[in-house]
């Protein structure tokens, strides 16, 4: 018993005394500025093993208990988004341990999002297509893609939006300074697996320039990882009456703050055109065919670099040079024909040639600087563009009788010769910043442009009659001052508002040293913009828009002076061209599924049109420029989406819009209405992982093209495309196969009918082979010139 009572005292002895000397240790977790951090994760290691762990309260207190005293021990603390912290302390300290957590500074590797976007989506201002959810981003490249895109239509290269003609193109917010051949070779160097989404802003914000009733093309790329290169080479071969071939190689470079992106290729080749106009006076019928071959000679390179100062300041800058040697042969054959007995009165047969030469260059500096989280921001662009146009056409013609004789003294020789010099700076300061619940976008811009065109003439008759002689040089001003503001903010979960003011100061001088006359223009105007949006339910958006549009004269349309194509034929410039206004609204409805409806107007006053004025008495034909018209255009557009199996996409259009065209002088042209239809429909085939094809069908019902009506006309193309691995892929395309695109156009100005029947080589059969290696996840990021539409209206 006694032993029993010995061993009881010993234990409790032990016990007692190691439980005075066991501790309690207190910390507190604290980030650099002193604040709290709940949750955080702390572990309390002794030799290697982790004994306890625990989380940070709200305080950022935490607490380990029975500690032998004098013992040393480890933290490790964790929290998301901060850097790990390790700490080594001895039990028993009367000081509460105190911890600074930093957050961590690290590039986004890699963001997997499970949440899968819908295929269409439609925002305040703009319609967004997620072509990553798309069959379109199996294979191909983004001219593919953009024929797929709902509201864009791309036909044989050229793209436009349904209701708005003509469309600039952006690639990651910057926009694209090319355009025609240039453009089509260089969306296609973007393969489609590069593209994220495609924004269609049918109607531009008040921080884009208000010129043009266009829209606007976003190219979104998918986000790329720090320290990668890119390289690709790509050919292409197309066969239309006569080849042309392209070949275009591409370099894309990004190392921690330094990225670099570029891009050359080279088109060689020529097309066949086909005009046959017929003109029926009141006592004859002339009819023409005029057979032409364009030589292309086409080089264009770019270059762009950006460098990150520092996390919030980021510069670049951007080069781009184009040079164009197109050079054209024609011949011309024109009966004139007696209404009334149907005889032959007499022959012309002439034959031309054309040489011409272009040379551009881009120069873009560019700075942003950043004002927080939620992309506030300001950007400054100062652009300057220069570019030259050297242009000489030769045409000879003779008369022939009935008898297919030569008539003597009829013989007709002349020279036209040209030289225009255009350049433009820019200046474009664009802040985004949020104040309260409101998103403010507001800036300046500023764009001067020169144009300087130098013309002469030459027509001899008779091999010794000098008909005329003379030159002209016309210099032509132009100075526009803009300020912008956008206000937007989210009503709740389901309303957004939007609107925005853009207004522009612009002064106009042409001078013109042969006519001895000056022209002046000036104007102050107001361009607004309104956006809302209704979000019924996660599938289900309806959005109104309004905005009002400048259209302004290209720079040649405003030279007096007269070119000749051929005796009968010539051109001339209009000095008192005015810009044309336009109105513009949309009512949209969109189910993110499948389905979006648009329901539009536009309607404008003293619309500008190009036509060619056939004159009775002397038989000429003047193509001229004028601001003729008023028309008003009311319209409904369906898109719907099948995707149903997992081997088929499909998308159809239709459409179909009201024009009514009022004219300024009746006796040139008369007024007329007109109801126009537009189906299509795209099909996407996922034969395989690595074979996929298309096949696509557009048809119109009869329309009007500016001052012509146009008869119904269809189009076919498919294609199918191979992707031999990561690296290689080749395509083949048959565009037109039909040869339908085309139409007829009829037309009666200054009380004459003319009809034209044209081929413009549309049918053709591509060949594609491209080449890329290096990392795969590469986007070429292209950067903003804010001089787009000046550039535009420099020819």
């Amino acid at each position: 018993m006694q032993r029993i009572i010995f061993v009881y005292i010993i234990v409790t002895t032990l016990f007692l005394s190691d439980s005075l000397c066991a501790q309690t240790t207190q910390g507190r977790i604290v980030t650099s500025d002193n604040k709290p951090l709940e949750y955080v994760t702390v572990k309390l290691f002794r030799d290697s093993t982790m004994l306890q762990h625990t989380l940070s309260d709200k305080e950022g207190m935490f607490t380990f208990k029975d500690l032998p005293a004098k013992t040393a021990y480890l933290l490790k603390c964790s929290f998301t988004g901060y850097e790990d912290v390790d700490t080594v302390f001895v039990a028993g300290s009367s000081t509460a341990l105190l911890i600074s957590m930093k957050q961590k500074v690290s590039e986004l590797k890699e963001v997997v999002i499970n949440t899968k976007k819908p295929l269409i989506e439609r925002k305040v201002d703009r319609l967004v297509f997620n072509v990553q959810n798309s069959m379109a981003s199996i294979s191909g490249d983004a001219l593919d893609v953009l024929k797929v895109t709902p509201l864009v239509m791309a036909e044989n290269g050229n793209l436009g939006i349904i209701g708005k003609g003509s469309v600039a193109v952006m690639v990651n917010d910057k926009m694209l300074r090319i355009g025609g051949d240039d453009l089509a070779a260089y969306l296609r160097s973007i393969p489609s697996n590069a593209i994220e989404s495609i924004e269609v802003i049918t109607m531009p914000p008040s921080k884009y320039s208000a010129e043009g009733n266009s829209g606007i093309l976003n190219i979104k790329l998918k986000k790329v990882i720090n320290d990668y290169w890119s390289a690709s080479i790509r050919s292409v071969y197309t066969q239309a009456t006569y080849p042309t071939e392209n070949l275009g190689i591409g370099f894309n470079y990004q190392k921690r703050k330094l990225s670099l992106s570029s891009n050359a290729s080279m088109t060689e080749g020529s097309g066949a055109f086909t005009e046959r106009p017929r003109i029926l006076y009141a006592t004859q019928n002339w009819e023409s065919e005029s057979k032409r071959r364009s030589y292309t000679k086409l080089y264009n390179a770019r270059l762009q670099a950006d460098y990150k100062i520092s996390e919030k300041l980021t510069v670049g800058a951007q080069a781009f040079y184009n040079n164009s040697r197109p050079h054209t042969v024609d011949n011309t054959s024109t009966s004139i024909e007696q209404k009334t007995t149907k005889y032959i009165d007499s022959l012309l047969i002439g034959n031309g040639s054309q040489h011409s030469e272009t040379d551009n260059v881009s120069l873009n500096l560019n700075g942003t600087y950043s004002l927080g989280k939620d992309d506030q921001r300001i950007v400054v662009d100062l652009d300057y563009y220069k570019s030259g146009f050297d242009n000489s056409r030769d045409f000879n013609s003779d008369t022939y009788g009935p008898d297919r004789q030569p008539m003597a003294g009829r013989e007709w020789f002349s020279r036209n010769i040209g030289n225009n010099a255009f350049s433009n700076l820019s200046l474009n300061v664009d802040v985004e910043h949020k104040i309260q619940q409101f998103d403010v976008n507001y800036g300046v811009n500023y764009s001067g442009s020169r144009n300087t065109n130098e013309l002469s003439a030459t027509a001899v008759a008779a091999k010794t009659d000098t008909l005329f002689d003379y030159k002209d040089k016309f210099k032509f001003t132009e100075n526009t001052g803009a300020l912008f503001l956008t206000v937007g903010r989210a009503l709740g979960s389901k309303f957004e508002l939007q609107g925005g003011l853009r207004l522009e100061n612009t002064h106009t001088e042409g001078i013109s040293n042969t006519l001895e006359s000056t022209y002046k223009n000036n104007y102050l105007k107001l361009f607004p913009t309104f956006y809302s949006s209704y979000k019924i339910n996660d599938h289900h958006v309806l959005s109104l828009a309004y905005g009002r549009r400048i259209d302004r004269p290209a720079y040649m349309s405003l030279n007096p002076f007269e070119r000749y194509i051929t005796r009968y034929y010539y051109s001339v410039g209009n000095p008192y061209l005015l810009p044309s206004f336009s109105h513009n609204i949309e009512l949209n409805y969109s189910n993110n599924d499948n389905l979006n409806l648009q329901a539009y107007t536009n309607f404008g006053d003293d619309q500008v049109a190009q036509m060619a004025i056939p004159h009775e008495n002397s038989k000429v034909v003047v193509d001229t420029t004028q601001n003729f018209y008023n028309m008003f255009t009311v319209g409904l557009t369906a898109i719907y989406t099948f995707r149903k199996v997992s081997w088929l996409e499909t998308n159809f259009i239709l459409t179909g819009y009201y024009r009514s065209i009022r004219q300024r002088d009746t006796a040139i042209v008369p007024n007329y209405e007109v109801y126009v239809g537009y189906f299509s429909m795209d099909n996407n085939f996922k034969i395989s992982k690595k074979i996929s094809a298309q096949l696509a069908f557009f048809c119109y019902s009869p329309q009007i093209n500016g001052i012509f009506h146009r008869t119904p006309r269809y189009n076919v193309n498919i294609a199918f495309r191979y992707k031999i691995n990561n690296q290689w892929e080749a395509g083949i395309q048959a565009s037109d196969i039909l040869k339908t695109t085309q139409g007829k156009l009829n037309a009666v100005v200054n009380g004459v009918t003319q009809y034209y029947d044209n081929y413009y080589d549309t049918r053709n059969l591509r060949v594609t082979i491209s080449y890329r290696f290096g990392s795969s996840k590469v986007n070429p990021n292209q950067r903003n010139f804010s001089n787009e539409k000046e550039k535009q209206r420099a020819y």
